[in-house]
């Protein structure tokens, strides 16, 4: 019933959506648009481990300057630095892995500052409404299958193979757009919504 709360969830789900895409695409990419079987692994955990520690320093910046502008300039650094993997292709595996470390260290944000922005807005309101934690696990989760029924079909029906070497050009070039270029246009959604919600940290 709060809009302020309601507001949050809705920037959560559409923030949410470029991760869900990715994390359905992650491997596909590595594997057939960079042709780089094996660096799977590797390259997940140095995105994981950059966001991590990358996100101590996005909650001091939130403390000095509010979690609403430090988030906002996240979300662009992420575009920034996630869109570099539109323009990659067969052995480029060096430079995605700076893509990985820089959009993981931008993740970092998305990961803290959002969430510390609902749980005030919950406390504030409701200290002891579980529900709406129940409704935060449930937006990231939609947003996994959502990405799975919709992208993975279309790649499917455009002849995309899990064997190297057996997919069109066709196919791979979308895979690309699906996994680069979706994701940035998701967050530039997620961007607008937040800018338009000048109120979200204020009681």
């Amino acid at each position: 019933r709060d809009a302020q709360a309601r507001r949050l969830l809705l920037i959560a789900l559409v923030n949410a959506a470029p991760v869900a895409v990715t994390s359905t695409l992650f491997l596909f990419y590595v594997e057939l648009a960079l042709e780089a079987p094996g660096w799977e692994g590797p390259l997940l955990l140095l995105f994981f481990l950059a966001a991590a520690a990358a996100a101590p320093l996005w909650g001091i910046l939130a403390e000095r300057h509010g979690p609403h502008r430090v988030l906002l300039v996240a979300m662009a650094l992420g575009i920034a630095s996630f869109g570099g993997a539109l323009l990659l292709g067969p052995g480029d595996v060096a430079l995605f892995a700076l893509v990985c470390l820089a959009s993981g260290a931008v993740l970092g944000a998305d990961l803290t500052l959002l969430p510390a922005m609902f749980a005030s807005r919950m406390a504030q309101i409701s200290p002891s409404a579980a529900e709406g934690f129940g409704l935060w696990s449930f937006v990231s989760k939609l947003t996994l299958a959502f990405a799975a029924v919709a992208l993975l079909p279309a790649l499917e029906r455009a002849g995309l193979q899990t064997a190297a070497g057996t997919s069109s050009d066709t196919s791979i070039s979308l895979l690309i757009w699906f996994y680069a270029g979706v994701p940035c246009a998701l967050k530039l959604l997620a961007i607008a919504l937040l800018a338009s919600a000048k109120d979200v940290e204020t009681p």
